[in-house]
């Protein structure tokens, strides 16, 4: 279930990274925010 949500938030990631390439501030930003909703679930995941 969880690689599933992974794999989803990936596929979405990069299409906004594709979409917002010609912006590279608007990028860096979503990037740091994936990178801090990311690294408690990944956390969270090593735990188990």
């Amino acid at each position: 279930m969880q690689c599933l949500l992974l794999k989803f938030l990936k596929i979405s990631f990069i299409r906004c990274r594709i979409k917002i390439l010609h912006q590279p501030f608007l990028s860096y930003l979503l990037l740091l925010l994936s990178f801090l909703v990311l690294t408690p679930i990944l956390g969270s995941t090593q735990k188990f």
